[in-house]
């Protein structure tokens, strides 16, 4: 069925239903309620038949509690007599890294330890010991991959500690360092030869430690919305960063430290070189085309031990200022790095060694956090973290993305943030990869760091996990297969629907603080026009169009609409997921039951936002109101448009007679023709000029050029 037709019909069915609210259940349904979930907690919904009451249909409630599962308990935390004895050096467990932060620890400062591993998902139990001493910890076990255990502490005496890794009694690695008396403080100038020099290589150990420190450095409730200003804001959280001030250089004290404003192709670069700078390993990132009609091709490697960018100040012939090492990497990261990668850099063909990233298998190894998603269309994402499933709640895979305000938000995994497309190899290789790790070759002055390519890396049994299988997947596999990765076994469709919706909900929301932060523009800029490139270019250029108008978001809004609305389609498509294959007169129950959840979700209160009109008051939408308007956000991305515009008054309502700016007509006249690539759910290629706009014959199509 056509979008359109599915919000018009959405629409009427709001219009004509019987409430916006789910229905409670009665007291005589309590022992239905409670059969059924018996019945639904011994893995077979249709099962719960046999408790439903024969008088009547069941309620939503009732029959949810069919596909109610009880959440496993957690894991006990390991103590820490099974951490074990610390093994003899031979025997040490390779994959097994430990990290202490920071790096000349001091009496009355805190400590960060991290253990964490890529092989096995077991928690990991530690054990410090300061002469023979258990100190005391508080400890944070994260299984999953990696499987990690961070512990804090605070010395109070200075000496030799050691710490213990191991599971099930069985010592792993040990690893020891010494307190100092007094704060270590690095004031030292930079060396202006290099960003920093690299003392250790990449390998599992350090892997597995940028893994845990990502998903440290991002964590939260899975039902908690997080996002920031820029991602200073999180390295200077001394209570998400694990590295915070690891070098003594006060380098991430908000007011004096690095400041870090990456846009979304930057932030998995800056993130990567962030950790690589903390832990003195090599970093490094080619220049690479964005492939117009043909996948992005990358030139030569630059690191972190090539001739840094200079400050001219720092140079200047007669009186130069030479800087302190933070602000030397300071300007490596915002512009050596931030003007030398672009979107182009994630979709490199598949087998294309000569690039920074490489294709990853679709497993639990590959959907680690730290691995980036590049779309097919120019949007990167890092995940962040894959959340359990939780009784009848699906698992979650979590992920963040930077945009041009350089803001951070975390994102959950789901058709309307994650795009795909293999079918047409212009666009690139897509998907999930990993960072190439560097090799130095040769030796002495003639040695040189190159990066690993794909054959090596197959090789390595400290990656191994190069893998082709992305570039097979068509879209429905692709989705299909992620789904059965974040949540195992049989889903609740009811669960699953409600996750949906959530996603949706969780879109829109980031849409507010979009359209506010034009809305704030257009107040301080009062004359200004954003101006309107041409063609598929609307999607991607720079300046004020770039940081205010929302194309791709409000494609991926009108995506995240399909999805929901289609979902019962997925269901009748896919009854084994849901435990619904083998009972046709169940799998029509249930999409009934589906219809009338997903109505009471929509209308739900909870739900809706409020966004601010042009004279300053608020209005309130509902989300079922935003899916009915699904058809106005295919001309809604124009930040020279009023809030109310964006947000799909109709013309003659109380909430659209407070627009006080439209955008210029001509600018309505492009909308007006490429409108089809939202109405169809299809962006652009690169290099497409887009459909004529018959009003504009005469005027030059002007491109920005490849940015």
């Amino acid at each position: 069925m056509p979008a359109t037709v599915l919000v018009l019909a959405l629409a009427c069915t709001l219009a004509c239903g019987s409430g916006r609210g789910a229905t409670e259940p009665a007291a005589s349904e309590v022992d239905e309620v409670e059969g059924a979930k018996r019945a639904a907690e011994a893995g077979d919904p249709a099962a719960a038949d046999a408790d439903a009451s024969p008088s009547g249909p069941e309620s939503l409630e009732t029959f949810m509690a069919r596909f109610a599962r009880t959440a496993a308990p957690a894991p006990a935390a390991p103590s820490a007599e099974q951490a074990g004895s610390c093994p003899a050096s031979k025997e040490r467990d390779r994959d097994v890294g430990i990290l202490v932060s920071p790096l000349h620890p001091a009496k009355g400062q805190e400590v960060r330890v991290i253990a964490a591993t890529l092989a096995g998902e077991e928690l990991l139990a530690l054990r410090v010991e300061h002469e023979g001493q258990l100190v005391a910890l508080d400890t944070v076990h994260r299984g999953g991959v990696p499987a990690a255990t961070i512990a804090r502490f605070t010395p109070s005496t200075t000496g030799k500690f050691e710490i213990v890794v191991g599971r099930a009694g069985k010592g792993l690695r040990c690893h020891s360092f010494s307190v100092r008396n007094g704060r270590f403080r690095d004031e030292g100038l930079a060396d202006l030869t290099l960003a920093w020099p690299s003392e250790r290589l990449w390998d599992s150990q350090e892997e597995a430690l940028y893994s845990a420190w990502v998903r440290e450095l991002f964590a939260g409730a899975p039902d908690q919305d997080l996002a920031w200003r820029s991602l200073s804001e999180v390295t200077s959280d001394r209570a998400r960063n694990l590295l915070h001030d690891h070098l003594g250089r006060a380098e991430d004290d908000p007011s004096t430290g690095m400041q870090l404003e990456p846009d979304c192709a930057d932030t998995p670069y800056f993130l990567r070189a962030y950790f690589a700078y903390k832990r003195g390993l090599p970093f490094g990132f080619r220049k690479c085309s964005r492939g117009k009609g043909r996948p992005p091709t990358c030139f030569d490697l630059r690191t972190n031990e090539s001739p840094p960018d200079l400050k001219p100040t720092w140079i200047d012939p007669v009186a130069p200022v030479l800087p302190l090492r933070n602000a030397l990497v300071e300007h490596f990261f915002r512009k050596t790095i931030g003007w030398g990668v672009h979107t182009g850099n994630g979709r490199t063909a598949f087998g294309d060694s000569n690039s920074d990233l490489y294709p990853v298998a679709l497993d639990r190894r590959g959907l680690r956090p730290g691995i980036v998603y590049a779309d097919p269309y120019g949007h990167i994402l890092v995940l962040v973290e894959l959340v359990e499933p939780r009784g009848d709640k699906p698992g979650i895979l979590f992920a963040i993305d930077g945009q041009p305000d350089a803001s951070i938000t975390r994102k959950r995994f789901w058709e309307g943030n994650f795009l795909w497309n293999q079918a047409d190899p212009t666009l690139g290789g897509s998907g999930f990869k990993a960072f190439r790790p560097l090799t130095r070759v040769g030796e002495g002055e003639a040695a040189t760091w190159m990066q690993v390519s794909d054959e090596t890396i197959a090789k390595l049994g400290d990656y191994g996990d190069v893998s082709l299988e992305q570039r097979e997947l068509a879209a429905l596999d692709f989705y299909d297969r992620m789904e059965r990765l974040i949540t195992p076994g049989v889903r609740s469709p009811f669960a699953a629907q409600e996750e949906l919706v959530d996603a949706l909900a969780e879109a829109v929301r980031v849409r507010v603080t979009s359209i506010r932060n034009g809305l704030e523009w257009q107040a301080k800029n009062p004359k200004a026009i954003a101006e309107m490139p041409w063609g598929h270019e609307v999607f991607e250029t720079s300046g004020a169009w770039e940081d205010y108008s929302t194309p791709a978001r409000d494609l991926r809004l009108l995506i995240a609409i399909d999805v929901v609305l289609g979902f019962a389609d997925k269901v009748r498509r896919n009854p084994d997921a849901f435990g619904l294959a083998d009972d046709p007169a169940l799998l029509e129950q249930t999409l009934v039951h589906l219809a009338e959840q997903q109505r009471a979700l929509l209308a739900d209160p909870a739900r809706a936002i409020e966004y601010r009109r042009s004279d300053g008051t608020t209005w309130k939408l509902g989300l079922d109101e935003i899916v009915a308007r699904a058809p106005a956000f295919e001309v809604a991305y124009n930040p020279n448009d009023c809030p109310e515009v964006r947000w799909g008054a109709p013309e003659g309502t109380d909430e659209h007679a407070t627009c006080t700016r439209r955008a210029p007509e001509d600018q309505q006249a492009k909308m007006r023709a490429y409108r089809v690539w939202f109405a169809e759910r299809r962006r652009p290629a690169r290099g497409d000029e887009g459909p004529p706009v018959p009003e504009l014959s005469g005027q030059p199509r002007v491109a920005d050029g490849d940015e």
